[in-house]
C-alpha cells in the first residue's frame, strides 16, 4: 500500500524498544562492518539491493562487494531498501535460486 514504508519508518522514530535502540546505537556509534576477506566464506553470499534505494544508495554497493568480494550482487530494479516489499516475486525467485531450491 502506498505509504506503508514511510509510515513504518516513522513508528520507528516514535518509539523505543531495548534492542531496536540498542541496534541503532551500533550501526551509527559502533566499528564498521569488517565484511569477509576473499576465500573466507564458507558458502555463498547474496546481496540484493534496489536501484531505488534511497536508504543504503546504489552507489553504497561497490562498498558492500569490496568488504565481502566473494558475494555476488543482484540488483532489483524498480526497488527501494525493502526488495520482498517492492518486488516480492523476483526477491523468492533470487533466494529460492541462491540456495538452490
Amino acid at each position: 500500500p502506498s505509504g506503508l514504508v514511510e509510515r513504518e519508518l516513522k513508528g520507528f522514530s516514535a518509539k523505543t524498544s531495548p534492542s531496536l535502540d540498542a541496534a541503532r546505537k551500533a550501526l551509527i556509534h559502533g566499528p564498521k562492518q569488517q565484511g569477509a576477506p576473499k576465500g573466507s566464506l564458507q558458502g555463498s553470499l547474496l546481496i540484493g539491493w534496489g536501484r531505488q534505494d534511497k536508504v543504503t544508495t546504489p552507489s553504497q554497493a561497490e562498498v558492500a562487494l569490496q568488504r565481502f568480494p566473494d558475494a555476488t550482487l543482484h540488483w532489483f530494479d524498480k526497488c527501494g531498501h525493502f526488495p520482498h516489499w517492492d518486488q516480492p516475486t523476483e526477491t523468492a525467485r533470487v533466494i529460492l535460486r541462491a540456495t538452490g531450491r
